[in-house]
């Protein structure tokens, strides 16, 4: 009887197309970046230390991000954002409502953590500031303003509404004083909308 070599079927699998071991490369780094971050800080995760223990070439590395920040916040977006894309409500109201919750669903306690960490060292680093702002504020932002055009906001109004809701959410979510609850938030929904 012929048993397979399950090396060898490792290797065939993992020498097929080009797009699967660029996944499983992309994976590796972002599930890497990621436990770094957790483990030592957004701000103290380098390429060098995410090719060491991903296995991924720094080259690698390099040809899809351009520092170990933007790896780190491409990895948190990655588990992040089916969570958190913005869900129509039956108006304006609803739609808020559903997004802070998700938000807050999303963020468990490491991820909130995380999520202060990211924006602490963004204060001192002009890199992670960057990657923070292409890679989380502003493609939320723009998905928020989207949201509430349906209802007939303009983008002015919208983005002034989540400059008002967020900032609030941040507030607490940075220096927690008290839980940011549902109840909470129906609230502070209800004195922006």
């Amino acid at each position: 009887m012929n048993i397979p070599d399950p090396s060898h079927a490792a290797k065939a699998s993992s020498t097929g197309s080009g797009r699967k071991r660029s996944r499983q490369a992309t994976e590796a780094a972002q599930g890497t970046a990621l436990q770094l971050a957790y483990d030592l800080g957004p701000e103290r995760v380098t390429m060098e230390a995410i090719a060491s223990h991903s296995g991924v070439a720094k080259t690698t590395l390099y040809r899809r991000w351009n520092s170990a920040a933007a790896v780190v916040m491409d990895a948190f977006l990655s588990e992040l954002t089916p969570q958190i894309a913005y869900r129509t409500g039956q108006d304006v109201r609803q739609t808020l409502v559903f997004a802070l919750e998700d938000l807050s669903a999303a963020l468990d306690a490491p991820r909130r953590k995380l999520l202060r960490h990211m924006i602490a060292a963004a204060q001192s680093s002009s890199v992670l500031e960057k990657a923070f702002w292409d890679r989380w504020i502003a493609p939320r932002r723009q998905a928020g303003v989207v949201a509430l055009e349906q209802f007939g906001i303009s983008p002015e109004a919208g983005e002034l509404t989540l400059d008002l809701l967020y900032g609030a959410f941040y507030y607490r979510m940075l220096i927690p004083y008290a839980p940011i609850t549902s109840t909470w938030i129906q609230k502070i929904v209800d004195q922006v909308s």
